[in-house]
């Protein structure tokens, strides 16, 4: 599998498809976890793309990844979206992962993202 290829396929689809990725914490919750589908969704027909923003951000990334997918290869089952979406993820050079880390962040962790880099926001 060429991952640089389908980084550029779901980079394409996230920028000229007019997606907007939307942070949100209304999921369902239950014992020993999320429900099924809680980490995120996609809806196609409004160009959106929802995640959960109480999971850390390598899963939010994750999550990203896997919907994109859903949007790219629709007849993929639900385990293969789910398995190519992990395997992207640890192939992902740190440029890649900055992009996607870019919609899933939220300002206050990339405010301290940029501290702890000893980095000063762009005024």
């Amino acid at each position: 599998m060429k991952y640089s290829s389908i980084f550029r396929r779901l980079k394409k689809v996230l920028l000229n498809s007019g997606y907007r990725v939307i942070l949100t914490d209304r999921f369902v919750k239950r014992k020993g976890g999320f429900a099924r589908g809680s980490k995120g969704y996609i809806l196609p027909d409004d160009l959106t793309i929802f995640i959960n923003k109480t999971i850390g951000v390598n899963d939010r990334v994750i999550t990203l990844i896997h919907e994109l997918l859903h949007e790219v290869y629709p007849a993929w089952q639900e385990q293969q979206v789910d398995r190519t979406s992990k395997r992207i993820f640890n192939h992902l050079t740190v440029p890649q992962l900055g992009f996607f880390q870019f919609f899933v962040m939220l300002p206050g962790e990339i405010r301290s993202m940029l501290k702890s880099n000893q980095l000063s926001p762009v005024r």
